[in-house]
Formats: structure tokens, sequence, C-alpha cells
């Protein structure tokens, strides 16, 4: 395997691309931030930015100010005795900065919407207490949350409220094509104004005063996220292992702000929106009865274990990794066996979120395949972006996953995306490790 193509290497670059780790072309705007629709920092006075330019209206049907998901930092440990802050380690902070760079490429300025229509927020309302709500989990203690315990929330924090809204605008812009227009402008400006005072909550220490409506809200935005085709007018993911690696971030990074309450919320009202997808330890050990029932594959365990030796026997490269590249010191490199741990704690992960889906039988959540996002390394997500084998090959396994629950509204068909662009990516000497994958995708 050749050497990674090297670049010219620059300190310079606008604030939104290095937070994406893209190379940016130091244009007024720059190329990637008008390709995304992103507030960039190198717009002069005067320049109309993505959102304010025609031409960038006229390319889709949704509003330009819409949101998009971007890259958030990495799943911290956390420190004991303190769960409202994030202590020293950098990579927390890191992880903090990332995830409040996310926000704030959301639009500073709420799109306009005729707020004496009160009217249509009671219909949006409505439609979220009786449709929405039952479309974004199966167990019944998980809908009774988002049917009545969020609503409660968020009759005293209006961003959540503006949360809700934005949801069920979206949902209905499925379901009601001749309202489409009008649902996603509604929901793209309740989703901003939710966002905006959302991203200044969070820019202090989550606190016990507020924890609780600010997971409500991260959880919100993590199906808001996974509809990003529908609420950009599209079919499908414009770049899906790209699109997919920025959703991967964004999960991390709203799960390091919350985990230092994940005990807590045990103990909650919001404990169902946990427990359905993530059991203790001592509970992962399926019974007889739920594995016939189980939507896995027969023979997932055997190709788990064919996975293990796969990454045990992966020749990992000698050289510096992409996401490394700033780094000044030879002996601060990554060594073969820290490629090889990276890997190894994502198929830890993996092989633990198909103990949880075996043991849900046929009513998997969303959150049971997420989950493995929490696995994964910046090293990993850069190779996933470089389209490095290795790591499209562990992704590609995961597609089987996704493909259980891919029929939600919200991320429908994702799996099948995703697989076909593997397939057009990967080195052709690893296009046998997606035989089995293509089978369980594309045959359900």
């Amino acid at each position: 395997m050749g050497p990674r193509r090297s670049h010219r290497k620059s300190r310079n670059g606008c604030p939104q691309c290095k937070s994406r780790r893209l190379k940016c072309d130091e244009q007024y705007p720059c190329t990637n931030c008008v390709k995304h629709a992103i507030q960039c920092s190198y717009v002069e006075r005067g320049v109309p930015t993505p959102a304010e330019s025609p031409a960038t209206q006229s390319r889709s049907s949704v509003p330009s100010y819409a949101p998009s998901p971007l890259n958030a930092g990495s799943y911290p440990a956390t420190p004991a005795g303190n769960p409202g802050t994030l202590g020293h380690d950098p990579r927390k902070s890191e992880s903090r900065s990332d995830l409040l760079q996310f926000l704030s490429d959301s639009p500073a300025e709420i799109p306009a919407l005729n707020t004496d229509d009160w009217a249509s927020d009671l219909e949006l309302m409505h439609h979220y207490c009786t449709v929405t709500c039952n479309t974004l989990t199966i167990r019944e203690d998980s809908r009774h949350v988002w049917r009545t315990v969020l609503p409660m929330e968020g009759y005293s924090n209006k961003y959540l409220m503006h949360g809700i809204l934005a949801l069920a605008a979206l949902h209905r812009s499925c379901l009601f094509p001749t309202q489409k227009e009008k649902s996603l402008k509604a929901s793209a400006y309740h989703q901003a104004a939710g966002l905006k005072e959302f991203r200044e909550l969070i820019s202090s220490p989550i606190d016990p005063s507020n924890w609780q409506p600010v997971f409500c809200f991260a959880s919100m935005i993590m199906v808001y996220i996974c509809a990003s085709p529908i609420r950009l007018g599209e079919d499908c993911w414009p770049a899906p292992i790209s699109n997919m690696v920025e959703l991967f971030s964004v999960v991390k990074g709203l799960q390091t702000i919350m985990e230092p309450w994940l005990r807590s919320l045990r103990r909650t009202q919001l404990a169902p929106l946990v427990n359905c997808i993530w059991l203790e330890d001592e509970m992962l050990i399926p019974s007889p009865a739920t594995m016939q029932k189980s939507l896995l594959p027969p023979d997932i365990q055997d190709r788990i274990s064919q996975l293990h030796r796969f990454i045990d026997d992966y020749p990992f490269p000698h050289i510096q990794p992409q996401s490394h590249q700033n780094l000044s010191a030879p002996d601060e490199l990554p060594r073969p066996s820290d490629y090889r741990a990276d890997y190894k704690h994502a198929m830890k992960y993996f092989e633990n979120s198909t103990r949880q889906i075996e043991l849900a039988g046929p009513h998997v959540e969303v959150g049971m395949v997420l989950m493995w996002a929490y696995s994964l390394s910046k090293q990993f997500q850069a190779d996933l972006e470089a389209f490095h084998p290795a790591a499209l090959v562990l992704l590609s396994h995961w597609c089987v996953l996704l493909r259980i629950v891919d029929d939600s509204w919200f991320i429908k068909d994702t799996s099948l995306q995703l697989l076909e662009e593997i397939e057009n990516k990967i080195n052709p000497n690893f296009r046998e490790w997606l035989v089995w994958p293509r089978r369980w995708v594309f045959g359900k």
C-alpha cells in the first residue's frame, strides 16, 4: 500500500474548514463553506453569505439557512467527582470546542417566519404528540417519554419547544408533499431558534438545573442530523461516507457533553431513552428464545470472529496518519500498535452493539446501532474519510446493522447508499470483504 498523497501545509484557512478537517482554499468566502451553506469567517464586510446568495437558494427547495451536520469531538473519560465539567484532558476540551463549533455553524440570524401564525405551531405540536413521537422509538415506555416528558420539559425551556416543533415540521414535510416547502421552512426556523439558545446554554458547564432539557434537545439534534437529506431537499446523502463521519462526530460530541449525567439519568423519567438501547454488561447474554427472533444474520458471530482476525493480521502502515500531520516531534507519531488499538476498540463496540440488537429480538432501536459511534477515534474517522481499506471494511459490516433500522423515515435507505459508496471507493484487493455485507444489505 503506497503512502498517502501529501499536500501543501498551511496554518491559514477558516475555522470552519479546520473544524471539519478540510483543506481551505482561503477564498472570500471559501469554497467549502459556500458548498455547505455555512457562515464563513472569510466573508468580507459587504459580501453576501451563502444564506444570502440567490444562487445558493435556487439550488435547493430547502432554505440555505438550514443547519448542516459538522464534526464534533471525541468520546472522553469522565472525571470523577464533578459531573458538570470536562477536566483538563485536552481531548475533552477539544471535544467540547468541536461541538460548540458545530453549533456555531448554524446561522446566528433566525430565518424569517410569520410568528403570528400561532395556529401553525399548534398544528405542529398536535402532529408531534400524536404522530411523530411514535416514529422515534419502538418501546411504549420510550414513546411515553417522547410524547409526554419532552413536551413537559419544553413548557419551561423555549429552546426545547423549538426543537419539538422543528422535528414535527420535518416529519410533516415527508408525509405531505404539497406542504413540503412550508414545512421545511418552519422546521429550519424552529431549529435555528432552538440552536441559538442551546448554543449559549452549553457554552458554560451543564449543571443539575439544566442537564435534563439539554439531554432532551441533544436527543432531538441526533434525529435532525440523521434526516439531513430530507431537510436539504435531497433524495440521498451527497457524500455518504463523509456525511456519516460527520454524524459519528456529532454523536460523540453530544455524548461528551451528556456522559457525566447518564448515571443520574437512569433515576429520572428520561431513563427509558437510555434503558431501551444501552443495557448493563451483566445483561448482555441473549437467551435462546431471543436469538431465534433476532433480526441479525444468523452467522454474525462467525463474521465477527473473521473481522477480529482481519484486524489482527492487517499491516497497518508505519507512516504519519492524516489526522496527525501537524505533529512536529517524530516520537509523537502513532505507532502501528496505536492504529491497531483504535480498530480493536471499534470492533469491541461493534460486537457490543450486536449483543444489544440480539437481545432486542425484533424490536431494534436506532440508538442500538448508532452507539457504535462512541468508540470511533479521530484517527479511525480520518481513515474513513481517506477511504482506508481496513476502516471501510468495518464500516461495510456496520451497514448490516444499520439496514435493520433504516426503514425509519429519518434515515431511510442510508445503509444502501453508504455501502454503494464503499464499493466504489475501496481498494479492489479488499472487495471480497464486501460480499457478506452486500448480501445482507441488498438482500433484505
